[in-house]
C-alpha cells in the first residue's frame, strides 16, 4: 500500500474545493491512498445541506462556499490546516460501516498529534486543555463510486480562534461534550504542534502508520490546476464581505 501526499499550491478556497471534487470523481480503485494538504485565505465553508443564514453572520465576514460533504460550518483561514484523505472501499471494505471508518481514520491520526488527543463526538478530535476537552479538528466524508473522501481541519494557530466567533453562529446541532460552550471556550489549538510543517509531517506519519503504507510525495508540478469554481460552491461570493 502506498500513501501519495502533496500540498496544493492554491490558497483559494473555491479552487481547492474544486480540486477535491474533481479528484474524487476521477478516482479509480487502486492499492493506494491519497492525502492532500491546503490552507486557504479567509472563507466560510458550509456542509452540503446547511442553510447559510442559520450558520453565519450575514452582515460581515469572508466569502461563503459549500462543500460536497456533510457536517458543520467551518472557517478556513491561515492557521487552520486542511487535509483530504482519499481511499478505496475495495481496499478497505470494512469502511462501508461509516462509524467504523471515522473511528479508524481519526483513531489512526490522534496518536500522531499528542498523547492528550482523543476522538470526540462523531467526527471531532479534541485535546485536554486546562482540565477540559476542547475541539481543534472537525471532519466530514463523502462517498461515491466505491471511494471515500475524508477531509478535515486542524487548528494550529491562535489567530483563527479570534475570528471564529465573529463569523460563525453557534451551530444548531452540537455534540454532547460541547456542553453549550461558546466558540471561544470550546475551541483550541492542536498542542504541541504550533508549526504548519511539523503538523503536516505528523499527519503524514500518522496515516502511514495507521494504514501500514509507504509514503511518496507528488511533485506540485504534477497536480492539475483549476481556474473554475462549480456554481453550487459559491454560496455568497462576496467582496470584503457578502455580495
Amino acid at each position: 500500500m502506498i500513501l501519495y501526499t502533496a500540498q496544493l499550491p492554491s490558497q483559494h478556497c473555491g479552487l481547492n474545493l474544486a480540486f477535491e471534487e474533481a479528484f474524487f470523481r476521477a478516482a479509480k480503485p487502486a492499492r493506494s491512498l491519497f492525502l492532500f494538504f491546503y490552507e486557504n485565505t479567509d472563507a466560510v465553508v458550509l456542509g452540503k445541506s446547511l442553510v447559510a443564514d442559520e450558520e453565519v453572520y450575514a452582515h460581515k465576514g469572508p466569502s461563503v462556499y459549500r462543500r460536497i460533504s456533510g457536517g458543520g460550518s467551518v472557517l478556513h483561514c491561515r492557521g487552520n490546516l486542511n487535509y483530504s484523505l482519499f481511499l478505496s472501499l475495495e481496499d478497505f471494505p470494512e469502511f462501508m460501516n461509516i462509524s467504523l471508518s471515522y473511528e479508524k481514520i481519526l483513531g489512526g491520526l490522534a496518536p500522531a498529534l499528542g498523547r492528550f488527543v482523543t476522538q470526540r463526538g462523531y467526527s471531532d478530535l479534541a485535546i485536554l486543555c486546562r482540565g477540559t476537552e476542547r475541539k481543534f479538528s472537525g471532519s466530514a466524508q463523502c462517498r461515491k463510486r466505491g471511494w471515500i473522501m475524508h477531509h478535515g481541519t486542524l487548528l494550529y494557530d491562535k489567530a483563527p480562534l479570534k475570528k471564529i466567533p465573529l463569523y460563525l453562529r453557534m451551530p444548531p446541532k452540537q455534540p454532547a461534550y460541547r456542553n453549550g460552550r461558546s466558540h471561544r471556550d470550546f475551541m483550541a489549538c492542536v498542542l504541541p504542534c504550533y508549526h504548519r510543517s511539523q503538523l503536516i509531517w505528523r499527519v503524514r506519519q500518522g496515516f502511514a502508520r495507521a494504514f501500514g503504507a509507504e509514503l511518496r510525495l507528488i511533485p506540485a508540478a504534477q497536480l492539475p490546476r483549476f481556474t473554475h469554481i462549480p456554481p453550487f460552491q459559491a454560496e455568497r461570493p462576496g467582496k470584503k464581505g457578502y455580495a
